[in-house]
């Protein structure tokens, strides 16, 4: 097979491959946000109450499941990426609020 063509079947692959990965809901990524909520939620605060950044964890997480809905899975990946970041810092920081 001549070095040329197959560059271009390579390529086309490579193309399909990417988007299938493109239009497929975000589940593993909505997953790990929703667990890292539940996570952060699960620890003591000293005052009983929830950092903003967590808040904004749940409506990062509720704007990806909106976004799931129009079908706009790129958009919902990054969203739920964003929830799960900043429930890993509503953690740490009522953690941190536990041990001052």
């Amino acid at each position: 097979m001549p070095m040329r063509r197959m560059l271009t079947i390579l390529s086309i692959a490579l193309l399909v491959g990417l988007s299938a990965c493109a239009t497929k809901p975000p589940v593993q990524e909505m997953a790990e946000a929703r667990a890292a909520i539940s996570a952060a939620k699960s620890v003591e605060t000293v005052s009983g109450l929830e950092p903003e950044i967590l808040i904004s964890a749940e409506r990062a997480l509720e704007k990806a499941s909106e976004a799931i809905e129009k079908k706009q899975f790129e958009r919902a990946r990054q969203l739920a990426r964003e929830a799960k970041y900043k429930a890993q810092q509503a953690a740490h920081i009522k953690q941190k609020d536990l041990k001052e």
